[in-house]
């Protein structure tokens, strides 16, 4: 894995992903290599910033496959920084650090994982199936991925795309607030997971989000016995 690194970014174009998420587009710099799951740290020149300051670490949605862009995701929240991102400019330029972080995937002996989010935390996995789906990778990978409501929900239609184009890659959404068709309704918990997952011992885990909901998976993981060398988790980066 290389360095991380100072390089500057230019931006290209957002994408209204939900009622309040958006996916911002970057021209990828030569050279910038990164595994999924990788985050990066970007600098705004913020006159009045709020106490949070005029940084953030983002976690890279884009695939490293994908040669010309480098994608963020993430919910527009009333802080100085998101506001400040928001109103980027087409050409703009921004400071930027990274890759850092790791996500403890290996391509080569990791053949069956599951992978639970809740919200924006999807993004990391979407990245990581592009991946796999764009390598054709022989690993099995289950997505549980929990919304509060439908209008909320990112990345559905283009996982689902990866998902009838590859036979081993499982995609299920829930949503806790409301029922919809084809969706799974309710947290994410034992029930769910012995639905779809059917050889629980074998497989290795992967919890990101909220503080809050990935103790609460991990909480659920153990109550299930399944060890610790199976468990990777990560407090979301890019709220």
């Amino acid at each position: 894995m290389k360095k991380p690194k100072n390089f500057e970014l230019e931006f290209i174009k957002k994408i209204k992903e939900s009622k309040d998420a958006y996916s911002f587009y970057f021209r990828r710099p030569n050279g910038f290599d990164f595994k999924p799951g990788q985050y990066i740290k970007l600098f705004l020149d913020i006159k009045k910033p709020d106490s949070r300051g005029s940084s953030r670490y983002f976690t890279i949605s884009s695939s490293p496959t994908e040669k010309d862009f480098i994608v963020i995701t993430t919910k527009i929240i009333k802080s100085s920084f998101k506001k400040e991102f928001l109103n980027l400019v087409p050409h703009e330029k921004i400071n930027a650090f990274g890759p850092v972080g790791y996500f403890d995937f290996n391509q080569d002996k990791d053949k069956n994982i599951v992978l639970l989010s809740g919200g924006i935390g999807i993004t990391p996995y979407y990245s990581l199936i592009n991946y796999i789906g764009t390598k054709k990778l022989a690993t099995n990978v289950t997505l549980i991925a929990s919304f509060d409501f439908y209008k909320n929900i990112i990345f559905y239609n283009d996982l689902k795309k990866i998902e009838k184009n590859n036979k081993l890659i499982k995609i299920i959404y829930t949503l806790t607030k409301e029922e919809k068709y084809s969706f799974e309704k309710g947290r994410i918990g034992k029930d769910l997971l012995k639905k779809y997952v059917y050889e629980l011992s074998s497989v290795k885990f992967y919890a990101v989000g909220s503080e809050a909901m990935t103790q609460d998976l991990i909480r659920i993981l153990r109550e299930l016995n399944i060890k610790e060398k199976n468990i990777f988790k990560e407090d979301f980066l890019g709220y």
